[in-house]
């Protein structure tokens, strides 16, 4: 052993000019391949690994906003930056286009929502809430408020169910406040803009900006809605309406009973068309509706479903979807689960990064338009008349109808006294009401001349007397109040719907009838019973007297 171990010292101890040439070779040749290998090594892993992150980070999202969308958003953009109420943050061609379709493209309508909408993200500390804000209480909330997120339906957007059945209205205000739980439902809707719906947006590689929702109603009283409750959800629901608009793609209403059915036959009659396709009520045969859209993997187990997250607490606490994909939500962090900003302009206007500057211009916007607003609404006109503007001819009329009563409603989106004879009979009267005014205060020649072309300044015609003039002024007054009268007259109904109502009606009387049926009946057992209390009483006495 020892000799093995001198023997291996010496050979190492050598100097290099003993070693032989060809062990210097042999050698060289070793280490070459050793480096080679080592670097086809790291050239192969370092290609894998570029090809996986490659996969990932490379999804294309497609963005179906046709070209007449793409218009509306392009000139309310445009709107935007002009008054300086775009924050860079919300330079977003989708959350625009939600605004514009809440107020029917009527870009005015949509630009008063939006600064609304800015002004209340700025009050309410809405961008910081989802780091600042923390609900500790969440698992106490969900037992008495069971909600959620959970799972996609089958076009990829995510399900958001309440079992408002289940609801403790009582309990739930114990365990939280009114405010605490408004910030949370906050919180839970920037979640889902920033995180859920690019999340669903790049697992189904497709825009998804929408939920479907499903309401549990069986088993709802008044016992589950006291007044705070209910003041609850009138705040949530002002919320979502004035600042997340057109975040709902549909809604199914499971486990009505009859009588909510019949409501809602009856109420969908009124409604536009667009909302109450939204809307689906459906009574506890409502499994196979459901899984025509969502898949049994992703539909809870008491709704018909296979699934039970078991490992997580239930459905209502696991907030199943797509989001909590680490892949996925590197993505999304990356900021790869919204569509690039199109446009049609091909102009880049500079936005605003801070909310101060467009708070004062909401401000001074709405502060624009009322003055604008009250200047239409003023019929009076200071300025100096020009008899050769005035009309020379009262039988044809050149007045305008007024922006601020029609041409803000569509004539097809036009309902009741807004059609257009109540349109053209009460421009035609603004119009004459405008001329008295105009010249109640003018000089009698002027006026006159204006309106018989200069003869009664020559004396060819008669002077109008001031008792005609006033009786004029007297019978305007009250085709004014006619006009007025017609105008809070409801609209008239159609005969499909007034039979709808009339079965309602005949319906409730009905049940009038036979609780008024089952009461007598109460009483005249109550009646009875009251008798045969009575004869027991005195058959007791009886005994008593005699002893028995």
């Amino acid at each position: 052993m020892a000799d093995t171990i001198s023997a291996h010292m010496d050979r190492h101890n050598k100097p290099d000019h003993e070693c032989s040439e060809d062990d210097k070779k042999t050698k060289l040749c070793s280490f070459k391949k050793k480096a080679i290998n080592a670097s086809n090594k790291f050239k192969h892993s370092f290609t894998k690994k570029t090809r996986r992150n490659s996969r990932v980070m490379s999804v294309s999202i497609v963005d179906d906003i046709d070209v007449e969308e793409l218009q509306a958003v392009d000139a309310f953009r445009q709107a935007l930056i002009l008054d300086e109420l775009l924050p860079s943050r919300h330079d977003d061609h989708h959350m625009m286009l939600r605004f514009l379709r809440a107020r029917k493209f009527d870009i005015e309508k949509a630009k008063h929502m939006w600064c609304d909408m800015i002004n209340w993200r700025k009050e309410f500390g809405t961008d910081a809430i989802m780091e600042d804000f923390d609900f500790k209480e969440i698992d106490e909330v969900i037992k008495y408020y069971p909600q959620g997120y959970h799972g996609v339906d089958k076009e990829g957007r995510p399900i958001y169910i309440e079992r408002l059945g289940q609801v403790d209205a009582t309990k739930l205000m114990q365990v939280t406040t009114i405010d605490r739980y408004v910030n949370y439902h906050v919180r839970e809707f920037e979640k889902a803009f920033n995180i859920k719906l690019p999340a669903c947006s790049i697992a189904a590689k497709k825009h998804i900006d929408q939920s479907t929702t499903i309401l549990d109603v069986q088993g709802v009283g008044l016992k589950n809605f006291s007044k705070a409750a209910r003041d609850l959800l009138q705040r949530i629901q002002k919320i979502d309406s004035d600042n997340y608009p057109e975040s709902l793609n549909r809604m199914f209403i499971i486990n009505a009973g009859s009588g909510f059915r019949l409501l809602w036959s009856t109420v969908k009659s009124f409604l536009d068309a667009k909302t109450t396709a939204k809307i689906h009520v459906l009574g506890n045969k409502y499994q196979s509706k459901l899984l025509e859209i969502i898949d049994s993997n992703e539909l809870p187990e008491f709704l018909g479903g296979n699934c039970t997250c078991a490992d997580k607490g239930g459905c209502m606490r696991s907030d199943k979807g797509p989001w909590n994909d680490p892949d996925i939500f590197k993505m999304v962090q990356n900021g790869e689960g919204k569509c690039p900003r199109k446009t049609l302009s091909n102009i880049e206007e500079k936005t605003i990064s801070v909310y101060e500057s467009t708070t004062e211009n909401c401000e001074t916007f709405e502060k624009n338009t009322l003055n604008e607003e009250n200047e239409k609404l003023t019929p009076i006109v200071d300025k100096t008349v020009v008899a050769s503007t005035l009309p020379t001819n009262l039988h044809k009329p050149t007045f305008t109808e007024p922006e601020d009563l029609y041409t803000a409603v569509k004539p097809s989106e036009r309902k009741g006294g807004e059609g257009y004879l109540f349109g053209g009979v009460m421009s035609l009267v603004m119009g004459l009401m405008t001329v008295v005014r105009l010249t109640k205060n003018m000089p009698r020649k002027l006026t006159e001349a204006a309106m018989y072309g200069g003869a009664a300044v020559k004396g060819e015609t008669a002077m109008v007397s001031s008792q005609e003039y006033m009786s004029m002024v007297k019978r305007m007054g009250e085709l004014e109040e006619k006009c007025r009268s017609l105008d809070n007259q409801p609209a008239p109904f159609s005969a499909e719907k007034e039979q709808i109502l009339n079965a309602a009606l005949t319906r409730v009387d009905q049940l009038e009838f036979q609780l008024a049926e089952t009461k007598k009946t109460l009483d005249e057992a109550m009646a009875k019973q009251l008798e045969i209390v009575a004869y027991i009483e005195k058959k007791k006495k009886k005994k008593k007297f005699f002893g028995f």
